[in-house]
């Protein structure tokens, strides 16, 4: 078998870049994700900064997850071998689609293979989009003796076009009977 250069070199360059595999066979531990909360939503086309407590030395790697809190599937590396330094900055592209619950990051101590999971949030499209997600939640709290009650309230609308081309009928031709 025959390799060119640029193969074996595309292929270590491949190999390099990807990030140490989670330890699956060990619990989550450590380097609790803060921000995003459970269900946030961070907004398309802005800069979101992504926190954590650090608890362990050592480069760590982000990857941003999509689906169902019991099946969630890795979708793309956010940052690869950074400094574990409790904060990454993140724009999210207009390659995500809108959704308020299933987006989550998965944090992995590099050479370890210790991991985090953060809570689910979700991902709103930017100003002028053609789609977004429509939910409403409010969180209420229990006042205290002297505190006053709070309430939030997270609304966002979900519209979608569909074009339909217009098409012509002709009517077929008849001719009368002699």
């Amino acid at each position: 078998m025959r390799f060119s250069v640029a193969t074996v070199v595309s292929a270590l360059v491949g190999l390099s870049a990807a990030y140490t595999a989670p330890d699956y066979t060990k619990n989550p531990t450590g380097n609790s994700i803060t921000s995003p909360g459970l269900n946030e939503i961070v907004p398309e086309g802005k800069t979101y900064t992504i926190k954590w407590s650090p608890t362990t030395t050592g480069p760590i790697s982000l990857v941003l997850l999509r689906g169902p809190s019991t099946n969630v599937v890795p979708l793309k590396t956010l940052a690869e071998s950074i400094p574990n330094s409790g904060e990454f900055k993140w724009t999210p592209g207009s390659d995500l689609e809108a959704d308020v619950s299933h987006y989550g990051l998965l944090l992995v101590v590099e050479g370890t293979g210790q991991y985090q999971y953060s809570t689910q949030f979700g991902l709103s499209a930017a100003a002028g989009s053609s789609s977004a997600v429509e939910t409403t939640s409010a969180a209420e709290t229990t006042p205290a003796a002297s505190a006053p009650a709070s309430s939030t309230v997270i609304s966002s609308v979900e519209v979608t076009t569909t074009i339909c081309p217009e098409t012509e009928t002709t009517a077929a031709a008849t001719t009368p009977a002699p």
